[in-house]
């Protein structure tokens, strides 16, 4: 089967898996690519109207788990048949069961997967002062995404009347480890030093920040991607949540050692 489309569907807040994604696509070698970010997207996605002949699913991992969020919008996905590549983006500490996750969600709509990977991108508590797998995707990164990209397309050549037939094994558990949403508190704004731009409430995924007269953030939604901090133009948004920082501090003491993107094809 060759593959002459694909659809990317991301959910990617600071820009790590997305950038792991297009790896991929330059290695698949299509030229036909649709990106869509699957939390920013305004409509539903419907592979309907015109049917690619790859989907590639990309997720950032948290908690080793799909963000509750995102898991919702990727059960409204119907796959019709297609297949898909899933890939998961992780912080150098564990991916646990998000492929497995994945696996089940994507099997469960419709989608046939044929192949999966792990890929790892800098932390979102990541800091200057306590970097945690800072910069990643690399260069070697990326290389190894385009390295999957050539290995989806090939491996799609050589199954197509038995594609149905596809049994991907990834690694995880099931039940899956249990989801638990962080006892701590969003990222603050130092109204001092704010100017209002709005950047911040333009890439939070769910919609959690607002502006009036000062940035409000509400803990019910906030996820902890901290796309936040990461793009304020002028580092007024700061993580301040002692609990948070002792989070981080734990996975910068024991998150050094690099790992390795390990792929399931």
């Amino acid at each position: 089967m060759l593959i002459n489309s694909v659809e990317v569907i991301y959910f990617s807040p600071t820009g790590t898996t997305k950038r792991v994604l297009e790896g991929i696509v330059n290695g698949v070698g299509t030229k036909k690519v649709e990106f869509c970010d699957l939390l920013k997207s305004q409509e539903n996605v419907d592979l309907k109207t015109e049917q690619p002949d790859l989907v590639i699913i990309g997720m950032a991992t948290y908690r080793s788990r799909i963000p509750p969020e995102a898991a919702v919008e990727l059960k409204k996905i119907k796959g019709d048949g297609t297949p898909v590549a899933l890939v998961a983006v992780y912080g150098n500490n564990k991916f646990g069961d998000i492929l497995l996750e994945m696996r089940d969600i994507a099997t469960s709509t419709g989608f046939i997967p044929v192949a999966a990977a792990a890929f790892i991108g800098e932390h979102s508590f990541s800091t200057e002062t306590m970097p945690i797998a800072a910069g990643r995707p690399d260069a070697e990164d990326i290389g190894k995404a385009k390295e999957f990209g050539e290995a989806i397309k090939n491996k799609m050549s050589t199954i197509d009347a038995n594609i149905a037939d596809c049994k991907l094994t990834v690694p995880g558990n099931y039940p899956y480890s249990e989801w638990h949403k962080l006892p701590v508190n969003p990222p603050e704004t130092d109204e001092n030093f704010c100017i209002k731009c709005e950047k911040c409430v333009s890439v939070c995924p769910v919609d959690a920040i607002k502006i009036d007269e000062t940035v409000i953030t509400n803990p019910e939604l906030c996820i902890f991607c901290c796309a936040c901090v990461k793009e304020c133009p002028i580092a007024a948004r700061k993580v301040t949540d002692t609990k948070l920082l002792e989070i981080t501090e734990r996975l910068y003491g024991n998150c050094s050692d690099r790992k390795e993107p390990e792929i399931f094809i």
